[in-house]
């Protein structure tokens, strides 16, 4: 089964937070080796109750099958909290979750649909603090089947729930669709729209992302770890199955490379679109000069307002749906204290985005190309988002010249998770 090293067991984790500890699975057969199953773990209220949770966006289920796998360690089993909720938020509540009970403590799958209730099947008796393996299959034209630790622990009839189980509610792990929240940890959950047999599902149990065959992933939708968060950030996690942030969509951000245009039809008196410096410097891996810029020669605080004024530039983003930001700087002027960049974006609400990441404010270097690099979840759907302000600032009455390139936006693919 999953072990815990001591020292997690000694010294448990508040919060929201990833916790790595020398977790392991044993097989469940005799004589199966011990092997390396996660780097770590999500801590989700483990200590005590709490609203800990990690929202992985809209995953739709309309006539589909389903599979839902993850290992979980449950601190306190309590009546109707969810290890994974892919529910609606208001009654018919239609969707599934995988959830805990009590008398006895136990897991329990619940599935809803619009028109003709629910059905929901329970496991045997379980304990508390230790590493159970816990799937469920929907199979939309029989049975609900609950595996734990690779061995069929319950089932119920679920052919007659033959509606759509379509909803608008942001898929969860650790949390019901309104509340109830599990305490514990988990790691290495799976979702695939298809019905895994039993010794898939043995297979699947023993690996982590990156052991899962190319027949594991048919129909994989998403899987998350749950060992790390995504760099520089502290609450977003990837979706393993998407990449590890090198997998993006499409560019968001309109006349960013200033080959074409400036960002916005009016510039202030103090910028200008400019040829980027002649020295390319490489940072981070990467090197950044190109064919135009952006100039800035100013005093302590200047800014470019982009959006309000040009409709044009405004881009579309999905609510529930993680971001990446990346842009360029360098500063062409010597000795004028700490000079900073950073990118500040509006919503489709008009409300500021939050940037996640150490770089989210940049600190510039003379004479290099610098790399920015942030992450922000959208909380709108639409496309009135827009880059509000480019801002650099400094010592208050000198004059710096920064040049400004390579602003880009893109979606990470995938169900991106937050720690909420």
């Amino acid at each position: 089964m999953l072990g815990l090293g001591s020292n997690m067991m000694k010294h448990p984790v508040t919060g929201k937070s990833i916790v790595r500890d020398n977790l392991v699975l044993q097989h469940n057969y005799t004589g199966g080796a011990v092997q390396p199953l996660s780097d770590g773990a999500a801590a989700i209220n483990a200590d005590a109750d709490g609203a800990d949770f990690i929202d992985v966006g809209l995953i739709p289920i309309t006539t589909n099958d389903v599979t839902i796998s993850a290992w979980v360690y449950i601190t306190n089993f309590i009546n109707g909290c969810a290890i994974f909720s892919n529910r609606h938020g208001s009654t018919p509540n239609q969707g599934f979750a995988i959830r805990t009970a009590v008398s006895p403590d136990k897991f329990q799958v619940i599935t809803d649909e619009a028109t003709t209730g629910s059905a929901t099947a329970s496991s045997s008796s379980k304990n508390t603090n230790q590493w159970y393996h816990v799937c469920v299959v929907l199979d939309r034209s029989g049975s609900q089947y609950l595996y734990v630790d690779g061995v069929l622990d319950g089932s119920s009839d679920i052919s007659g729930l033959a509606d759509s189980l379509t909803h608008t509610t942001s898929a969860r792990i650790g949390k019901n669709f309104s509340s109830y929240e599990m305490n514990g940890y988990v790691c290495n959950v799976g979702y695939w729209d298809r019905v895994l047999s039993q010794a898939q599902i043995k297979s699947i149990m023993n690996k982590n992302y990156a052991g899962l065959s190319d027949s594991e992933k048919t129909d994989l939708v998403s899987w998350w770890n749950l060992d790390s968060v995504i760099p520089d950030t502290t609450t977003l996690v990837y979706d393993n199955h998407h990449g590890d942030g090198d997998t993006l969509g499409s560019e968001l951000a309109l006349n960013t490379s200033f080959s074409g245009g400036t960002l916005d039809s009016s510039l202030p008196t103090d910028w200008e679109e400019v040829g980027s410096p002649t020295t390319a410097v490489k940072s981070n891996d990467k090197v950044y000069i190109g064919t135009h810029s952006i100039k800035v020669t100013g005093d302590e605080y200047d800014g470019i307002n982009q959006g309000q004024t040009d409709t044009n530039d405004r881009f579309s983003t999905v609510s529930g749906k993680t971001y990446k930001v990346t842009w360029s700087g360098y500063l062409d002027t010597d000795s004028l204290g700490t000079n900073y960049l950073s990118i500040l974006l509006k919503d489709g609400g008009g409300g500021s985005v939050t940037l996640s990441g150490t770089s989210a404010s940049m600190t510039l270097t003379y004479g290099q190309w610098i790399h920015g690099e942030a992450y922000f979840t959208s909380a709108q759907t639409g496309s009135a988002a827009y880059i509000y302000h480019i801002r650099v600032q400094g010592l208050s009455g000198t004059s710096r010249t920064v040049y400004i390139d390579n602003i880009s936006i893109k979606p990470i693919n995938g169900n991106t998770g937050t720690l909420s």
